[in-house]
């Protein structure tokens, strides 16, 4: 049974990793003007983050999940937000006209900061977690802060494994 939460936790990390993102994009972009080890440096990086958002996604899920079953309303403003959202950068943005060149302000060039910086950052993650881990708890097992250790331990892991394990494929 522990085997699963290694198992599950990997294929749900995957599946959130998957689409293009900018964590995504980072590594890509270094891999082609770098090489794939720097890339890897984010990638790492990038999966540390990815398990913090899922520890809190973890935490937050159980209060979130019935609040929002509770209140339909929230559901509503949701989809109308990110509606409205999603058609004015499909609309509006493509009009505004940006100037030539901006002088871009380079804080680092740590490629650990950036992969933990992009992936921590990262709003849609961690709604992302908190549909997955509302959705493993009701139709998968049970995954609460109240399990033993090693399977939080090994699920964690395989977050972890599945997120730097397509990082590593988006670099490639």
């Amino acid at each position: 049974m522990s085997i699963l939460y290694l198992l599950f936790g990997t294929l749900i990390a995957i599946i959130g990793a998957a689409p293009l993102g900018a964590v995504n994009i980072a590594v890509i972009n270094t891999s082609i003007k770098e090489n794939v080890k720097k890339a890897s440096y984010i990638a790492l990086a990038a999966g540390v983050g990815e398990v913090i958002l899922a520890l809190f996604a973890l935490h937050c899920s159980l209060q979130l999940s019935t609040f929002f079953q509770e209140n339909r309303w929230i559901q509503v403003i949701f989809i109308v937000v990110f509606f409205l959202v999603g058609v004015y950068f499909m609309f509006l943005t493509n009009r505004i006209t940006l100037p030539n060149k901006r002088r871009r302000i380079k804080i680092s060039d740590s490629k650990l900061l950036t992969g933990f910086s992009l992936a921590i950052l990262n709003p849609p993650v961690i709604i992302y977690w908190i549909i997955a881990i509302s959705l493993v708890n009701k139709y998968i097992f049970k995954l609460t802060v109240q399990n033993s250790i090693s399977s939080l331990f090994l699920f964690f892991m395989g977050i972890y494994i599945g997120k730097i394990t397509t990082l590593y494929f988006y670099g490639r």
